[in-house]
């Protein structure tokens, strides 16, 4: 699970979980307040998360529904067929 928000300082920060049947674990936690969220750095991101956690290990992922986002997880899905 993927969580972008942004805190009190107004810093941009991306939140990595990931759900498993002992519960939600808490991943990292990524400051991308000086960066453009562009559709290539998350999907870069994304992959980054992916290989590091299996992609045998993932089935599905859950993301913002901002448009960069989305499209992100398009690129992962064509790059990762079992992930949805």
């Amino acid at each position: 699970m993927i969580d972008g928000w942004t805190d009190q300082k107004r810093r941009t920060l991306i939140n990595f979980l990931v759900y498993c049947p002992k519960g939600t674990i808490f991943f990292k936690i990524m400051d991308l307040s000086d960066v453009l969220k562009t559709t290539r750095l998350l999907h870069h991101l994304f992959k980054e998360v992916v290989l590091y956690v299996g992609v045998e290990n993932i089935v599905h992922m859950v993301t913002d529904n901002a448009a960069n986002y989305v499209v992100a997880g398009k690129l992962m899905m064509e790059e990762f067929p079992s992930i949805f």
